[in-house]
């Protein structure tokens, strides 16, 4: 048996959503990562490396099936933010002894019989090598700036053309030979699906509401609501969202709720997420220049022109806040008001753009039960151990 190892240490660029999460577990595309490898390997070992505290809770929280390892297999180890593919998997599966897989000069994938603990280790020379095509994301800006290729690909793997949920005569489907309606959705009439430029999943339990707008390629993932609006091209959306108004580009993981007007663009929202109404994000300067994001430990140049907000679980904006291109806003955040916050807002705080406060441990906690109780979730102990730590880290708690 084949046994897989993710080795998830690249978290760095992908906060706010790796401050809660392993970067497999973000979703891209139409699967998360770590998805996407399990249906590529369904009878495999899976082990995650990762930060202890953030792979425990996220064991926790999914549930997820750890088959024990064959300590006479082989091991495949793999990075966390490449979209593998059915062509890898058949490479692995031809593939006798150890073997090296790259993408241009990267190693995203060894396949060897030598255990070690994390990282790449220095590969022997005369290991064969194998050459693949594949997605691979650097960092958080680059996924939303990408998730049209993903999208796709996932689509021609993965999905079957075909209608097989509930579409009223009166919506509208231009391309329907590259959508996918799973059973169990449903797309009220005055709905638009247009899959001209690229395909459109609705997964089961999905709702399409009368006057939405739908552009591909785009991913309703389980139980989502459209309301209304303008769902433009490169979206995705985890389970139990609720989307109203313009979004562009950009991913929402699930449970969480865009459900009035306002622009999204460019953008990566977290679990839990409530954005007021008229929220807007800002995803392009005026002069057309390269979009700076800090993290709270000095500026990053992206390197893209298109780069809108990253919001962090539990995080909550008022109505009309408006947000610059490049904003991240941390864990349990709760901003208000409707001035232009600066570019970088820590996890726990509390107020507009003319300051902030701690928001208090006991209250964020209190709200984020509340809020996940009401989709029929609970706040794990590990889950509220972690949101602890990041509390005590940004507001110097002992």
């Amino acid at each position: 048996m084949l046994n897989i190892v993710v080795l998830d240490f690249c978290a760095s660029n992908f906060r706010p959503l790796s401050e809660t999460r392993p970067v497999v577990s973000l979703l891209a595309g139409c699967f998360t990562f770590e998805e996407r490898i399990r249906k590529l390997f369904p009878n495999s070992a899976l082990e995650l490396r990762a930060c202890p505290s953030v792979a425990e809770v996220y064991s926790v929280k999914s549930n997820k099936s750890f088959i024990p390892k064959d300590e006479t297999g082989r091991t495949l180890y793999l990075k966390p933010n490449v979209v593998y593919n059915l062509e890898f998997a058949r490479m692995v599966e031809s593939a006798e002894g150890d073997a090296i897989f790259k993408v241009d000069e990267t190693v995203v994938a060894i396949l060897t019989h030598k255990p070690f603990d994390k990282g790449w280790f220095e590969i022997p020379p005369d290991w064969p090598v194998f050459e693949l095509d594949l997605i691979i994301v650097p960092a958080i800006w680059d996924l939303v700036n990408i998730n049209a290729s993903i999208i796709t690909a996932d689509f021609d793997e993965n999905f079957r053309r075909a209608i097989d949920g509930q579409v009223h005569p009166q919506a509208a489907i231009y391309g329907e030979n590259a959508v996918a309606i799973e059973r169990g959705a449903e797309v009220f009439a005055g709905a638009v699906l247009d899959a001209r430029e690229g395909p459109i999943i609705v997964s089961r339990g999905a709702i399409i509401r009368p006057g939405a707008i739908i552009q591909g390629p785009c991913f309703i993932g389980q139980d989502t609501v459209v309301l209304s609006g303008w769902i433009r091209e490169d979206c995705s959306f985890g389970p139990m969202c609720k989307i109203a108004g313009e979004v562009e580009s950009s991913i929402f993981i699930g449970y969480s709720n865009k459900g009035h007007e306002g622009f999204v663009g460019h953008s990566y929202i977290g679990q839990w997420v409530n954005l007021g109404a008229l929220t807007t994000t800002s995803d392009l300067k005026n002069n057309y220049g390269k979009i700076r994001i800090d993290f709270g430990d000095g500026q990053i140049d992206t390197g893209r022109i298109k780069v809108g907000s990253f919001i962090g679980d539990h995080s909550k904006t008022g109505i009309g806040a408006l947000l610059n291109s490049g904003t991240y806003i941390g864990v349990s955040v709760n901003h208000y008001g409707t001035g232009l916050p600066p570019k970088f807002i820590k996890s726990f705080s509390w107020g507009t753009s003319q300051g902030y406060v701690e928001y208090e441990f006991e209250k964020a906690i209190s709200t984020a039960k509340v809020v996940m109780s009401r989709r029929g979730e609970e706040l794990q102990p590990e889950e509220e151990s972690l949101l602890k730590n990041i509390y005590k880290a940004n507001w110097n708690k002992k």
